[in-house]
């Protein structure tokens, strides 16, 4: 499996669950690609997943992995998806980034929200630390992968 792939596997596995289970429909989005004379570009996309939860509540999300054991660098995530995901946020969409520290947590990822995500990004824009420390993930954030959303929980 590519590297970066095995998080987003595992994902796609448990979105079909949710899917099978009417707890959710959440698809990975594809990159977008532009056909021109002088061959294929890639587009700037969103997030990895868009979908609706039961209840019709909208959902998006990027998932990421990170091989480090003490902090998540904020160059892993692009600035369009952020702003995506605020956006969607403030609709009243269900916005979050799935972080899995590969070393640590082979089962488990951080559900962040994208509202820390974006404190932290100001907070490195600002001339501050441009990388979340391990022990700035909140514990209750960590979830299993295989069941992300928590048995119907948002």
């Amino acid at each position: 499996m590519l590297k970066g792939r095995a998080l987003e596997h595992r994902v796609n596995k448990t979105n079909i669950m949710y899917r099978k289970t009417k707890m959710a429909n959440i698809k990975k989005e594809e990159v977008p690609i532009l056909l021109t004379k002088k061959g294929m570009v890639v587009q700037l996309s969103t997030v990895d997943y868009t979908g609706c939860l039961k209840g019709g509540l909208f959902i998006a999300f990027d998932a990421k992995e990170c091989a480090s054991k003490t902090s998540f660098p904020l160059s892993n995530i692009h600035q369009h998806q952020l702003e995506y995901l605020k956006l969607c946020n403030e609709l009243g969409g269900v916005c979050f980034f799935l972080i899995q520290f590969t070393k640590m947590h082979s089962d488990e990822a951080f559900k962040v929200p994208a509202t820390f995500i974006a404190e932290m990004w100001d907070r490195g824009e600002t001339g501050g630390r441009k990388s979340i420390k391990y022990e700035e993930f909140h514990k209750e954030w960590l979830v299993p992968i295989d069941d992300y959303l928590g048995q119907g929980s948002n």
